[in-house]
């Protein structure tokens, strides 16, 4: 988990700096670093960009009147991160975060009410370490090997290097795995990235074209407000596809584009979904600087699975439920990926 907070962290400034000469400019705020004004920036920047209030029924107005007099009263840095965590926590949001740079508040997770907890029940290390057999690794986030000779193994933790990496990647990994009569993909530790890289992974698997979820995002002060929807589809793509058996494992901390990827592996024949059910966090973010250095993050879409559903908070349910133990994992067994293996001899 402490790598995830780190490519957070790095996702987040990045997106910060690129963003800067196309944020708005909020009158009176920008030398205003008043508890009051923090709380009023931070509440009106949810206001405007936020995409799911009307999925999540909240009533942002009322957050706002009762958080307010709170506000005014903060006298302390550590007043204040109560406010504004109180506020965030009404969202219920994985995707929202506060960033404090602080040792003493540290940062805050609307969807976890706090810090998001350490995985106990998966370990790549567990994996490489005592089942596979000729793993290689492409990056640091994407390797794959066999973890019987029939039984080929991809593990992708993020979807953040370039398309290219992937389709290069993708293209070795299945070279390699051609002759086995199936496939683990294992994302139980993904940290989210590109949709598009998403899109095009789960088509080196597709047999037909088919839609697997349609997004839509914010554009206008409106809680309605947004642009068209895009739909989003899977089709035979790349070099080869690999239409034999797949076992798409996921945990509670999947999330985001790892989500999305699930979404698009699901339509495919050839897939089962099983492990435990992903985080319910879907959309894109955009991080802004309140007046006092904090850093928030908004997710600013609707993403829908292709049943025309909301999964936000909810998370998708695999297939087959599975979940390992804590001390099973401590003493170097992944009962879930030994099922998964059985299913696939």
């Amino acid at each position: 988990m402490k790598k995830q907070i780190t490519i957070l962290s790095g996702i987040l400034m990045t997106v910060l700096f690129s963003l800067t000469s196309c944020q708005e400019t909020m009158v009176g705020y920008e030398n205003n670093n008043s508890s009051e004004s923090n709380f009023q920036q931070m509440w009106e920047k949810f206001d405007s960009h936020y995409g799911l209030f009307l999925v999540k029924n909240i009533d942002w107005n009322e957050v706002y009147a009762s958080h307010l007099p709170k506000a005014r009263a903060a006298k302390t840095d550590a007043e204040l991160f109560a406010v504004l965590s109180s506020a965030v926590h009404t969202l219920d949001d994985k995707h929202i975060n506060i960033y404090t740079n602080s040792k003493q508040l540290t940062d805050y997770n609307s969807g976890e009410n706090g810090h998001i907890p350490a995985q106990e029940g998966f370990d790549f290390k567990v994996v490489r370490e005592k089942y596979l057999t000729d793993y290689q690794e492409i990056t640091e986030d994407f390797g794959y090997g066999k973890l019987t000779p029939e039984v080929g193994y991809i593990h992708i933790d993020a979807f953040k290097d370039k398309l290219s990496v992937f389709e290069n990647g993708m293209d070795k990994a299945l070279n390699a795995l051609a002759s086995t009569k199936g496939i683990v993909f294992d994302i139980r530790d993904h940290t989210g990235g590109s949709d598009h890289v998403s899109a095009y992974i789960a088509s080196r698997f597709a047999g037909s074209r088919k839609l697997f979820m349609t997004a839509k995002k914010r554009n206008g002060p409106r809680h309605d407000q947004f642009a068209a929807p895009v739909e989003w589809y899977i089709e035979p793509t790349g070099k080869t596809q690999y239409t034999k058996p797949v076992i798409l494992l996921t945990t509670s901390t999947t999330l985001s584009a790892g989500e999305t990827f699930t979404f698009a592996m699901r339509e495919n024949a050839n897939v089962t979904h099983m492990g435990t059910k992903t985080a319910g966090a879907f959309s894109d973010v955009i991080a802004h600087q309140l007046p006092n250095g904090w850093i928030v993050t908004i997710g600013v879409g609707d993403y829908r699975g292709s049943d025309g559903k909301s999964y936000e908070g909810i998370g998708i349910t695999p297939k087959i439920v599975s979940l390992n133990q804590k001390s099973d994992v401590l003493r170097g067994v992944d009962k879930t990926l030994e099922s998964a293996i059985e299913r696939l001899r």
